[in-house]
Formats: C-alpha cells, structure tokens, sequence
C-alpha cells in the first residue's frame, strides 16, 4: 500500500465515507474538502480530479480487505475442519468494516452506470477469488462428491451472506455476536457437508 500523508488520508477518509452514503456522482469535490476540512486547493493539489480520487479510495479499500481472504485448501486434511476455518474467514471478511464500505460504494454506483458496475465488479472480485479457488482444490481432491467448485463456492458463499452480510450492508445492523456466529458457522457447514455425504 502505498505511504499517504497526513492529508492525504484526511482527504480518503472524507472521501469514503461521502461515497459510501451517496455514491461518487453524488458527491462534489467541494463537499469532500470540507468534510476532511481542507482547502479545495490542497485537495486538487494532491487529487486531480473526483475520478483519480475514487480509483484511490477503490485501491486503499482493496488493500485493506485482502489479506483476509488468504487461506488455502490442504489435501489429505479433515475437510470439516477446513470448512469451518474457511466460513470463519469468510464471515469476518463479510462483517470487515472496510469490505462493507466499498460493497454500498459499488452498490450505489452499479446503480447509476453500467459501465462503471462492471468495471467496479471486475475489481471487487478479486477480494473473493480465494474462495472458488479454495473449492476448486477442493473438487480436484475429490473432496466435493458430485458437486462442482462454482455451484459449491455460490451456495456455500451465498449462504453466509444471506445469513450475516446483508443485513448489515443494507440495513446497517450490527453484526452477530461471537456465540451466534460461531452458532452459525457451525449448522452452515454441517449442511453443506451433509449434502456432499449424501450425493456421493
């Protein structure tokens, strides 16, 4: 990540926060220097436009959520247990302050252009590429039954955002609390797991 001045983050903070409640095309240049509390030349200054700002905030937010996502299946390990580790992970990637953040900014911009959705989508994917892959090494162990990786990885994942995402994306609600989660995380894997077991 690269190193931001005090300014500079005054300015990302204040950016983000703007974009995340009203979408980038919403939010003036001016607006963002009175809520960092700089002049509109020293924005400009460091910031050349409202578009090189937003890629910057996309980026920070990106280098943020990433490392959250690096877990890797092992072969020839208990598969319950490596489901459960990687539901954990998943579901404090999910409930990541700075995930939520940039999912309402490319909620509300997919919104308002197609063009930037997808070029939005195309980046933000990449905070979940370790989750197919993961079931990817998972079908080519054999570790799946019948299933495939992409309909596994959808079901599994979407499963965990019905259950904690969501509600705190949209709604703003406060997230599960640590028993409810681990609750949670616990019946998410023994049903999927009881799929597999049955169709193999």
């Amino acid at each position: 990540m690269a190193d931001y001045s005090i300014k500079q983050l005054d300015i990302l903070r204040a950016a983000i926060e703007l974009f995340a409640q009203h979408g980038v095309s919403a939010t003036t240049m001016e607006q963002i220097s009175n809520n960092a509390n700089v002049s509109k030349r020293t924005l400009y200054k460091h910031f050349a436009n409202k578009e090189a700002l937003f890629d910057v905030v996309v980026e920070l937010l990106l280098s943020r959520v990433e490392p959250l996502t690096a877990i890797q299946f092992i072969p020839n390990y208990d598969f319950i247990t490596q489901l459960k580790n990687l539901a954990t992970n998943a579901v404090t990637m999910l409930s990541d302050d700075d995930y939520l953040t940039l999912s309402r900014i490319v909620l509300i911009e997919s919104m308002r252009s197609k063009e930037r959705a997808e070029a939005l989508n195309k980046r933000f994917m990449t905070c979940e590429k370790a989750l197919l892959q993961w079931f990817e090494d998972a079908e080519s162990a054999h570790c799946l039954g019948q299933f495939k990786a992409h309909f596994a990885a959808a079901f599994f994942w979407g499963g965990l955002k019905k259950l904690t995402y969501w509600e705190q994306a949209i709604k703003w609600q406060a997230p599960l609390d640590e028993e409810a989660l681990e609750e949670l995380i616990d019946q998410a894997c023994l049903l999927f797991c009881s799929g597999i077991t049955l169709h193999q």
